[in-house]
């Protein structure tokens, strides 16, 4: 089992988890640029984050995005 770096929620991860078969969900996911990558308090960055996280984490991502003014 994995654990979530921002909540610590318990979830299975199929890239780490030698329990499953299958790619994990977020393989599904568009690739994350570098900019996006969470940081603890030291500056490392953190791992795997659960579903929900991770979704939220890129709605509030995209909506700045499309919110940032045009030039």
């Amino acid at each position: 089992m994995s654990s979530c770096s921002q909540c610590g929620t318990t979830f299975s991860c199929g890239m780490v988890d030698t329990t499953s078969a299958q790619a994990c969900w977020c393989t599904a996911l568009p690739t994350a640029p570098k900019g996006e990558i969470m940081r603890d308090a030291s500056g490392k960055a953190k791992t795997c984050m659960c579903q929900n996280c991770l979704s939220a984490l890129r709605a509030r991502r995209l909506a700045a995005a499309s919110s940032a003014p045009k030039t």
